[in-house]
């Protein structure tokens, strides 16, 4: 009897083991299941918007205001692109933006990384009054010191000119750069000390240590800082046009604004009185001019993409 209840034991010893590993893996299999639909469901919220502006920038105004007519057109309308090209005045535009943008993100890259450099790696009297400056500016939205700081420029006869965005990208500020000097400055602090110390025994310079030892090591930070700068220097919709509204100076943002102004100087019509029939003459064109706006940055993302992931994930990590 004892050898019988025994085996009977490890019988259902066994059998309540291979019950609990087959419950595990049936939660571990739903637990996948839930998060990849709570992921589709994410993606599909993200992806949704540029589904619709790629299907309406491609509509004809008869597709447009036809309710049957939903993402697929009837036939693409590649018309909308060529209007939008010569609305936004492209060519042009695109330079002039490019030039801009590229120009803030290489000085802010430096720049940023320079206070980042000193905030991070010395201690001096101030330092902790200067890093509550950098966190205050991050806080103050740019909205409360737009008409100081048109006063200045104007002062300085820059108006006009790229000077109110490229000089404060020189002096570590410009879009987001108490940001950057954040995103600086917690990389260099993640390097060992002995890095410096080795540096200067063998005769090196906090400048030499700076551009020979230190910028190799935050390369992900470099990048990072790069890209984000660019884009949003690019998508820049409120600073820039504060400054620069000749029409030879303008970037791309405040003429996809005025789009609907060409539009309805175009037609010899009034934008304020715009009827349904107007509005679908005009957003498929505007959408196009989105696209065409977005394009570049889609560019870079595709490009960036892993280095940018990379950079992100090694936040803090230096080999």
């Amino acid at each position: 009897m004892t050898k019988l209840s025994g085996f009977f034991d490890n019988v259902k010893e066994k059998y309540s083991k291979i019950g609990y590993k087959a419950k595990k893996h049936t939660l571990h299999i739903l637990g996948r299941i839930f998060t990849y639909v709570v992921l589709t469901l994410l993606a599909f919220l993200f992806i949704l918007p540029f589904v619709y502006i790629i299907s309406t920038s491609m509509m004809s105004s008869t597709d447009y205001l036809d309710p049957t007519v939903q993402y697929i057109p009837t036939h693409v309308q590649w018309k909308n692109f060529v209007d939008a090209w010569d609305a936004l005045n492209y060519q042009h535009s695109a330079v002039q933006t490019l030039g801009l943008s590229v120009t803030a993100m290489i000085l802010q890259t430096v720049s940023c990384a320079l206070c980042g450099y000193a905030l991070g790696r010395f201690k001096f009297k101030g330092r902790n009054l200067l890093f509550v400056l950098v966190i205050l500016v991050l806080l103050i939205p740019p909205q409360s010191t737009i008409l100081a700081s048109y006063g200045m420029f104007s002062t300085l006869k820059m108006i006009n000119t790229w000077g109110p965005v490229v000089l404060p990208s020189l002096f570590g500020l410009g879009i987001r750069g108490a940001l950057f000097i954040l995103i600086y400055m917690y990389f260099f602090q993640r390097i060992p000390d002995v890095m410096d110390d080795a540096a200067r025994i063998d005769g090196a310079g906090p400048v030499r240590v700076f551009f020979q030892i230190m910028l190799p090591l935050v390369r992900s930070a470099i990048i990072i800082v790069a890209i984000f700068s660019f884009v949003w220097h690019w998508n820049d919709n409120y600073e820039a046009p504060m400054y620069l509204y000749d029409r030879k100076l303008m970037t791309l943002q405040p003429r996809l604004e005025n789009i609907k102004m060409y539009f309805s100087d175009y037609v010899s019509q009034s934008s304020a009185g715009a009827t349904a029939i107007d509005k679908a003459m005009t957003e498929p064109m505007l959408f196009a001019g989105c696209l065409l706006v977005m394009l570049p940055v889609l560019i870079v993302y595709i490009f960036g993409q892993k280095h940018l992931a990379a950079g992100i994930e090694r936040i803090g990590v230096i080999e």
